[in-house]
């Protein structure tokens, strides 16, 4: 049985339609009911961003103090993916780093 390219462009509307009809009766003026949370960050991302969350750079920390906070709260990552994640959120002005002089490593701490 072949059907036309009429038959099933009609076919086709009906069902975006009848698509429609549903979309539009399961929300009240186009909002819909269902309240989204905001994606929490995963990775090492996350896990600095709740040491930001928890004031913990409120005073200058190294990495290796930052590291082992991690550790504490059971979040292990490798050191190279911290840094890095350090550094973007230097370079997003979300933290500020400054020179130690006595160990020639940097502290990090939050921008106010």
């Amino acid at each position: 049985m072949k059907r036309t390219a009429q038959e099933i462009a009609k076919e086709i509307k009906e069902l975006v339609d009848q698509l429609a009809s549903i979309s539009s009766a399961g929300t009240s003026a186009g909002k819909s009911s269902v309240k989204v949370k905001p994606k929490a960050k995963k990775g090492a991302s996350g896990a600095l961003s709740i040491l930001i969350e928890e004031e913990f750079f409120d005073t200058p920390k190294n990495l290796s103090t930052i590291m082992g906070r991690l550790k504490e709260i059971g979040r292990y990552y490798p050191k190279p993916s911290v840094s890095m994640n350090l550094l973007n959120l230097t370079r997003r002005r979300t933290l500020t780093r400054i020179p130690d002089n006595k160990t020639k490593k940097w502290l990090y701490v939050l921008r106010k």
